[in-house]
């Protein structure tokens, strides 16, 4: 009997050390060590989790509570948390910042889908040589001159949709044009009636993607799972979700890869006349073909399939649920509405398309994106990371293997660095002089900055004016009266809910 009381107290000291002490002895270490600058927000093995149910819960907002405390105490530099037995460090500083994104060699990415094959050979997640040769060749596709030349799709697609949606839901009405801007881009003609699980292909990857991402969110036990065994984790007692999940997948990238063997052999027998008209698969393949040439193969089709899965996520979902919280404010704020409406028939006119001219002159629609970006940035922070060696971030010491992330949001709350930051106030953009105080170059970063920031964020900008100038010409947005409760919650990124918060209404022309 007394080995079976010593055998249950052994392993309620292992879980307690292994659940409490573990992660909390050196959390309170860097909170001796810098005192106010750090906000312990420690709790047994929910951790952030906690944090963000709670903040959902009690303030409807999931960011809520977090930025409570940088508020309440501006020279805060970093949240001190957990997530099961690691420590999470959130870094709230401009500078620890600055120096996470200037050595970004020093962190592993974590895979937000933890799926083998999906999206690990993508510019995301590749590291080392691979992600410089594949951010070199992705950068040709950025050109000023590669942008513009979208501009006729981008405003066909936004017309299309706009015209067969019912816009009964927000996020995937938004998500419907900026993923289809995505696939043209990518694909080109090849997506002409592209379709998936009968579906049109943009909603099915983005329902697909979408699920994989929250579905440990949602199961504690695929959570536990997935932190122990990572990708070897689907495979180890697989609910029938899990089951079902991974043939949509097989399924999907089947397609992927079919259109992308069939863009190989067209471009086997005929070269590209006119290179500005390249979409994203075009550059690959020509690449593909010349090593197959030279004898140099580094591009596989497993990569090429990779790289679409991450621009499809990249370019879809932020650039949605920054359209949709753009729309969101145009609705709470009829005047500020009403300005923008003027700007767009005054630059563009009261019908016709958006052109390369207009882009800049669209300033109004520029400060609200801006505006939305400072306070609700739906990438609040990258990737999450983990440290890979022992790390000296400035005057704290981070263990191999920790969580760590940028908090680049948390900066552009503050009125140390903005004029009433906690005002929501577009026009403070327009103003000629400057808008940010105090700026170490690392306040206002809402696509990242350093050597591996947004490759796409001026054709994300670019498409996101393009969305608000048409819709708000062509409806009067307006706040459902139905729903009595706007929450700022998460999907794959931050975002407002209920999805059917907002009503179109067509405006009369003339």
């Amino acid at each position: 009997m007394i080995s079976i009381y010593i055998a249950v107290a052994s392993f309620i000291m292992s879980v307690f050390y292994f659940v409490v002490l573990l992660p909390l002895v050196p959390l309170l270490k860097i909170k001796l060590q810098l005192g106010q600058k750090a906000v312990l927000m420690y709790y047994p093995f929910a951790g952030l989790s906690k944090i963000w149910n709670d903040s959902i819960t009690k303030e409807k907002d999931l960011l809520k509570t977090i930025n409570q405390q940088l508020i309440k105490n501006p020279n805060v530099v970093v949240i001190l948390s957990n997530f099961l037995h690691k420590p999470v460090l959130i870094w709230t500083g401009p500078e620890y910042i600055k120096d996470m994104y200037l050595d970004h060699t020093s962190y592993v990415k974590i895979d937000p889908f933890m799926v083998e094959s999906v999206g690990q050979k993508g510019l995301v997640l590749s590291e080392g040589d691979r992600w410089k040769r594949q951010r070199k060749l992705l950068g040709t596709a950025f050109t000023f001159e590669k942008l513009t030349s979208r501009l006729p799709m981008i405003n066909q697609v936004i017309e299309k949709v706009s015209k067969d949606d019912k816009k009964t839901n927000l996020n995937e009405f938004t998500s419907r044009i900026t993923g289809e801007v995505v696939i043209h881009s990518f694909f080109g003609e090849l997506t002409n009636g592209f379709q998936i699980e009968g579906k049109d292909a943009q909603v099915s990857i983005v329902e697909i993607l979408s699920e994989i991402f929250l579905l440990p969110m949602n199961n504690p036990f695929i959570q536990l799972k997935q932190m122990l065994f990572e990708y070897k984790s689907w495979s180890i007692f697989p609910t029938q979700k899990e089951k079902d999940l991974l043939r949509r997948i097989q399924n999907f990238k089947q397609v992927i890869q079919a259109m992308i063997e069939k863009r190989i052999e067209q471009l086997k027998n005929q070269q590209l006349e006119n290179q500005d008209k390249m979409v994203f698969l075009d550059l690959y393949v020509t690449e593909y073909l010349k090593q197959q040439q030279d004898k140099k193969q580094e591009i596989d089709i497993e990569e090429i399939i990779h790289q679409f899965i991450t621009l499809f996520f990249a370019g879809t979902d932020t650039t949605a649920t920054t359209s949709g919280t753009c729309l969101y404010y145009l609705a709470e704020y009829p005047e500020m509405q009403n300005e923008i409406l003027k700007e767009v028939i005054e630059i563009v006119g009261e019908q016709g398309d958006i052109k390369e001219e207009h882009l800049n002159k669209l300033v109004k629609i520029n400060a609200l994106i801006q505006e939305v970006l400072r306070l609700r940035n739906p990438a609040f922070c990258p990737i999450f990371r983990t440290v890979r060696q022992d790390k000296q971030l400035l005057d704290v010491k981070m263990k191999k293997g920790w969580f760590t992330l940028q908090y680049h949001i948390g900066p552009g709350l503050l009125d140390k660095h903005f004029e009433n930051a906690q005002q929501f106030d577009y026009k403070r953009w327009l103003n000629k002089g400057n808008v940010i105080k105090n700026d170490n170059g690392f306040i206002h970063i809402p696509f990242a900055a350093g050597p591996r920031n947004c490759l796409g964020q001026h054709m994300a900008i670019m498409e996101i004016k393009m969305i608000i100038a048409r819709l708000v010409r062509q409806y009067k947005i307006q706040l459902n009266p139905e729903v009595k409760q706007i929450t700022f919650g998460m999907k794959f990124l931050y975002c407002v809910e209920p999805d059917n918060c907002l009503i179109f209404e067509e405006r009369k022309s003339g």
